[in-house]
């Protein structure tokens, strides 16, 4: 994978525009499988066919973004307007995450497979990994849709983080992998019936894990597990949210978080450390050790949260005293 990618996830884009950039990746990509079909299928016996028409309409129809997305978005224009088709920092986020992971995970192994003699494509993967994307950008949207339908009149901004919580089971993993290189902790399946479902329950705290594989990752699975936060017991929403143990960010899409984590690795000028190319990646990430926090920063970044907030405070009081009720009388002629 490149370290350098086409377009990064955490810079403010379009939404209804990046939802068109995902959908002709897709098309790219059924193209490249069309033409890996038609430059292996005369190479097949007769006998390697039979039985393969279902498999590659069930590969056709996985490289779409579907209907529901387009929907809810024409939904969503018709209630909100321009503000559902700008999308919210939150679904941007998330969209421009799937765009690259639609770009890199889906239709570069078929470009590979297509434009060279490789006769096996990964098609369960590809299956799983679009069905994720398309369930990715389904989720940002209807999130979007209701957090317009119930706005935060008078947002607090969170105080700043200098300590991650993360899950015990994800503490115990971490501990288990430094010790043995090995954990016998396992999770469930989300829907284990469903193999092209790479969502996966947390033993400990039940937060949904979107398994996402990232080709910059081999462990990505374990990156996953090892770095998302306790769900909250009186949360309503079950889905995972991770953090970053060097800047303390935390991320509610799992293929963002990797592409972080993938940037600070390789030391990019994305990196939110600009770590040195020369660790590995299982030595870096099982020997890392959070860093401390100068107790004077924390203080002072204390007393400004805490100013900010008065003075905010002061202002809504200023702006509701001024707010006057005048009664209207109105006469109804008989």
């Amino acid at each position: 994978m490149s370290p350098t990618m086409a377009m990064p996830w955490d810079k403010p884009h379009h939404a209804s525009l990046t939802l068109w950039d995902i959908d002709r990746v897709f098309q790219d990509a059924h193209e490249a499988y069309e033409q890996w079909q038609a430059r292996h299928r005369r190479t097949r016996s007769k006998w390697a066919c039979f039985g393969t028409k279902n498999r590659d309409d069930a590969v056709g129809k996985a490289l779409s973004l579907g209907r529901q997305v387009q929907r809810i978005m024409e939904t969503g224009k018709e209630v909100f307007g321009a503000r559902f088709e700008e999308g919210d920092a939150k679904c941007h986020t998330t969209l421009s995450a799937q765009l690259l992971r639609v770009q890199y995970e889906i239709r570069q192994p078929l470009y590979d497979s297509a434009f060279t003699s490789t006769p096996i494509i990964p098609i369960d993967d590809i299956i799983t990994t679009a069905k994720s994307v398309r369930r990715a950008c389904l989720t940002a949207l209807r999130e979007q849709y209701a957090r317009l339908e119930t706005p935060i009149l008078s947002p607090v901004l969170p105080p700043p983080r200098f300590k991650v919580e993360f899950c015990p089971f994800a503490d115990q993993l971490r501990k288990d992998l430094k010790e043995s290189k090995s954990s016998t902790l396992r999770a469930k399946k989300a829907q284990p019936h469903d193999k092209h479902d790479d969502r996966e329950i947390c033993p400990h705290c039940s937060a949904c894990i979107s398994v996402a594989a990232h080709s910059g990752l081999p462990a990505s699975r374990c990156i996953l597990f090892t770095s998302h936060i306790a769900l909250d017991p009186i949360s309503t929403d079950d889905k995972a949210t991770f953090a970053c143990n060097s800047c303390y960010k935390t991320f509610e899409d799992s293929y963002a978080f990797l592409d972080h984590f993938f940037q600070k690795q390789i030391g990019s000028e994305r990196s939110c450390l600009r770590l040195s190319l020369a660790h590995s990646t299982s030595n870096w990430f099982l020997n890392e050790e959070p860093m401390e926090a100068d107790p004077l920063l924390v203080e002072q970044c204390l007393k400004n949260c805490i100013a900010r907030e008065t003075l905010r405070g002061k202002q809504h009081k200023r702006m509701s005293s001024h707010i006057t009720i005048r009664e209207v009388r109105s006469s109804v002629e008989s």
